[in-house]
């Protein structure tokens, strides 16, 4: 890779995001004449993340890469390494790393460890220019959070520090066609407390038997997806199964399995998929719950 496009690449990983692709968070709480008010800070949701590297380096020339870091007296993290290769260099790593967090506390680490490895790359360093914005906060639990009726003045504050710099965002990213039926609607789960970003645990939901879609000679199903990389992730009780899946039309993403997928490997054609998305903490991540695979002498020659 040239040095101009090293540069070039630089300059479009560093490009603001929607404001669709930021979430918010609440830095602190402060009481102010008899009320809770909160600061937010934005951060940029891991979907979009991938989908800045998958279309500024194409997915198949960037990985990420997580292990434990153990400090004395402190508490545990993680550290992630986003790798991008650059030719006649190979893959180039830049790592950070987060602390484990009091809730969900791993999947809290991974989470955060991604987005400021992004940052060593230029993704969402723009954020680092926003000036303070106070929200309205309720209580939920033990917990305080921002109320939902913020976002749009959130979003206005983040728009407003773009035009100020002169800063001209991006279109927001976004992969849901992989995800839509028949009726166009997308397949979702509503938002489940507790679902870890990186699901875990052995149980493999059964394929439910259903027929091959039928099909022309030499032509695949405009609902089949192609495993374009396949990737074992070993955790010390469980494995996950990493995928990138591509649709019929071109549009790829990033997708979970729980337990151990050898069949899917990279070329391995799939209909009748059911793919869910997740959410948790403003982080949506997709899981592919049950497949079948398309005998080879079906495919297109």
């Amino acid at each position: 890779m040239a040095k101009n496009d090293a540069k070039r690449i630089h300059e479009e990983l560093m490009k603001p995001f929607a404001a669709e692709d930021l979430g918010w968070r609440l830095q602190r709480t402060f009481e102010s004449r008899g009320q809770m008010t909160g600061i937010a800070v934005p951060y940029v949701t891991n979907r979009a993340i991938m989908n800045r590297l998958d279309s500024v380096v194409g997915p198949e020339n960037w990985y990420n890469d997580f292990k434990p870091w153990h400090a004395v007296g402190k508490k545990e993290s993680q550290l992630c390494g986003i790798s991008i290769y650059f030719e006649g260099r190979g893959f180039i790593t830049k790592w950070d790393g987060a602390e484990d967090s009091d809730i969900e506390s791993v999947k809290g680490g991974l989470s955060d460890s991604m987005k400021r490895s992004a940052v060593q790359w230029g993704i969402g360093r723009a954020l680092y220019n926003m000036d303070t914005v106070f929200v309205e906060v309720e209580q939920r639990g033990k917990s305080w959070v921002i109320k939902k009726n913020q976002r749009a003045k959130l979003d206005k504050a983040y728009l407003d520090m773009l035009s100020a710099m002169g800063l001209k965002l991006v279109s927001a990213g976004g992969v849901q066609s992989l995800l839509e039926d028949d009726d166009g609607e997308p397949d979702a789960l509503p938002k489940q407390t507790g679902t870890p970003a990186i699901p875990a645990g052995n149980a493999q939901p059964a394929p439910k038997p259903q027929q091959a879609p039928e099909k022309k000679p030499g032509t695949l199903p405009k609902t089949a997806c192609v495993v374009t990389d396949m990737r074992m992730q070993k955790g010390m009780q469980s494995t996950t199964t990493v995928l990138k899946l591509k649709n019929a039309e071109g549009k790829e993403i990033s997708a979970f399995a729980q337990g151990e997928h050898p069949m899917l490997a990279p070329g391995t054609v799939l209909v009748n998929t059911k793919l869910t998305t997740r959410q948790q903490d403003s982080v949506t991540y997709y899981v592919l719950e049950s497949y079948d695979i398309l005998p080879p002498d079906q495919r297109a020659a």
